[in-house]
């Protein structure tokens, strides 16, 4: 799937536009649901991950993380956060980064028992690192309140 280059600037405008506005990201952050958070990351799994190259609207290479993430408990999630651990040759950990994988806003989320696709772009990626596909690590949940 390719897109033009006014579809990529004005998807990349609106994408800034909406972490800026208060309140979009819908689900919970509360205090109390941390702790619960924190136990629900074993029950989200991570399958079918793999790396893509594309091309930017500059002609520089970026790669996107792509994989399938599923709902393996009985709560319904807002929002998913993945820390991407790119390596070297020697194992090394070169760039370590968090990003959001699954974001619903309003009264979409993602289901219990239900899976969905993810894709993650990284533009600048270090020299040293080994070209294979990250490790990848859930950070962090926002469970969707009742």
């Amino acid at each position: 799937m390719t897109f033009s280059f006014l579809e990529r600037r004005w998807s990349i405008v609106l994408l800034i536009l909406l972490q800026m506005v208060p309140g979009c990201r819908g689900g919970s952050e509360h205090p109390e649901d941390a702790a619960l958070a924190e136990a629900y990351k074993e029950k989200i799994g991570l399958s079918n991950l793999g790396l893509a190259q594309g091309e930017n609207y500059l002609g520089d290479n970026f790669y996107y993380v792509r994989g399938t993430l599923t709902n393996t408990g009985e709560r319904v999630l807002q929002r998913v956060e993945l820390t991407f651990l790119f390596k070297d040759s020697l194992g090394q950990v070169v760039l370590k980064e968090t990003r959001a994988a699954v974001d619903y806003r309003g009264v979409r989320a993602l289901e219990a028992g239900a899976s969905t696709t993810f894709q993650v772009g990284f533009e600048h990626l270090p020299r040293d690192w080994n070209y294979r596909v990250p490790q990848v690590e859930v950070a962090r949940l926002v469970l969707k309140r009742n």
